[in-house]
């Protein structure tokens, strides 16, 4: 099999931000494209690798991926400006959909969402109707107190030293982000479990595909998608994927649970591509003489037709 095509590209305002563009080794790639980012400040290779083995599976695929670099982080230098972390990393994400729809003449796009690139993977796909898919790899977690309680104390038994100094900082009046929050640069970032179920519903309205996957890192075990405890009964729970992997670990540690994990990701990344490849047949179909289409929904308004 020939290696995929991987060429380095500057793009968005000065050619400022890096990015690596993996397209299939032959042939037209697919209308559909897919967006990565940093897991947390780690550059766009992700942890042992695993965005680079994503991407080139996707190009096997026929699915074309930029990996890219926010501004300040990896390659791709400070802006300069006086503009907060969250409005720099969408304007980012902006440029990096216009760029794969420059150069790969794609109306489509989805995003993988690891670890905080969950939260700006969020606030984009709901702001930019040319995203069609947000994978959301230990995102937001809303697994209720019990849960909670529990995952701190076993986090004491593990770490016991570190646990009782990182308390001790606390009682002390250090402060801290609670911890069904991604850690962020910036206090407006907080999402509450109300403020997702809003963004989910919107979304799923848009008919955006959603797979939440969960590593067994913060949890060893998930029942009837505990992780969203605080939300069950929510509608957009029976319309989104939701995937607890246990023998997946937050890194990616193991080159077996890497596999797995793209094996999953990509299955679902050729879904969407199905799909758009069908909404693309039937919207180039001739429209019957004196027939007449009907406009989609708008955002706002598919997102008032989701029941409550």
């Amino acid at each position: 099999m020939n290696p995929p095509k991987e060429e380095p590209v500057l793009f968005g305002p000065a050619s400022a931000l890096f990015g690596m563009l993996t397209r299939p080794a032959a042939g037209a790639s697919a209308p559909v494209a897919c967006l990565m980012t940093n897991f947390g400040v780690t550059h766009h290779i992700g942890p042992h690798r695993i965005q680079v083995k994503l991407a080139r599976q996707l190009a096997a695929q026929g699915i074309a991926t930029l990996r890219f670099d926010l501004t300040g982080i990896g390659d791709s230098p400070s802006s300069g400006t006086a503009k907060n972390f969250e409005s720099q990393a969408q304007d980012d994400f902006r440029a990096a959909i216009d760029c794969l729809q420059s150069r790969l003449g794609v109306k489509k796009v989805v995003i993988f969402g690891l670890c905080s690139g969950v939260s700006h993977g969020l606030r984009i796909a709901v702001a930019d109707p040319r995203v069609t898919g947000l994978l959301a790899f230990d995102g937001y977690r809303f697994p209720g107190r019990r849960a909670e309680a529990a995952r701190r104390w076993r986090r004491f038994l593990k770490f016991p030293i570190a646990q009782s100094l990182h308390w001790a900082r606390r009682l002390a009046g250090a402060s801290a982000q609670k911890d069904n929050l991604l850690e962020s640069r910036e206090p407006e970032s907080t999402v509450t479990a109300a403020d997702f179920a809003r963004s989910m519903e919107t979304l799923v309205a848009r008919e955006v595909s959603i797979y939440l996957v969960y590593s067994a890192t913060h949890q060893p075990r998930d029942n009837n998608k505990s992780q969203m405890l605080e939300l069950h009964g929510a509608p957009f729970l029976d319309k989104i994927r939701y995937e607890f992997m246990p023998a997946v670990d937050h890194s990616f540690t193991l080159l077996s649970s890497q596999q797995a994990f793209a094996d999953a990701a990509c299955k679902w990344v050729e879904e969407i591509r199905q799909r758009v490849s069908q909404q693309a047949a039937v919207a180039a179909q001739p429209t019957p003489t004196g027939a007449r289409r009907e406009a989609p929904l708008s955002t706002a308004a598919a997102a008032r037709s989701v029941p409550a």
